[in-house]
């Protein structure tokens, strides 16, 4: 009994939160795409490009330098092949992107962060 109502209890707290907290089409047809723009071009090593898309924060932390290095990880992950599942939510007056790319050897997923310019605020890739 008390494991069914722990189950009960889990399932009603995670239908609360995707009904408070889960992004609208609105926000993924906006952010997703911007996302998948960002991972594109770092497949593409067009490094400068995607530097030009930060903040003036994101473009001190990681100058365009340093951004071969994520190059270097993505490389190690084969092939891209396409993008799988992703989600936007708004957290902190940013918009914050959790997209999963498909690569040939290793998949890789990335939470990219927007502001309210549609800067690129944030980017870490797993």
């Amino acid at each position: 009994m008390r494991k069914r109502m722990t189950l009960l209890f889990s399932l009603f707290i995670a239908l609360f939160l995707v009904a408070c907290g889960g992004s609208s089409d609105e926000l993924s047809g906006k952010y997703v795409p911007m996302a998948e723009e960002v991972v594109t071009l770092l497949n593409e090593g067009a490094y400068d490009e995607l530097h030009a898309k930060f903040d003036e924060t994101m473009k001190s932390a990681l100058p365009v330098e340093q951004m071969a290095q994520l190059g270097a990880v993505i490389e190690q992950s084969g092939e891209f092949e396409e993008f799988d599942k992703s989600s936007v939510e708004e957290q902190d007056g940013y918009y914050v992107v959790v997209l999963t790319a498909k690569y040939s050897e290793q998949d890789r997923v990335y939470t990219i962060s927007f502001n309210d310019k549609d800067e690129v605020a944030g980017l870490y890739v797993k």
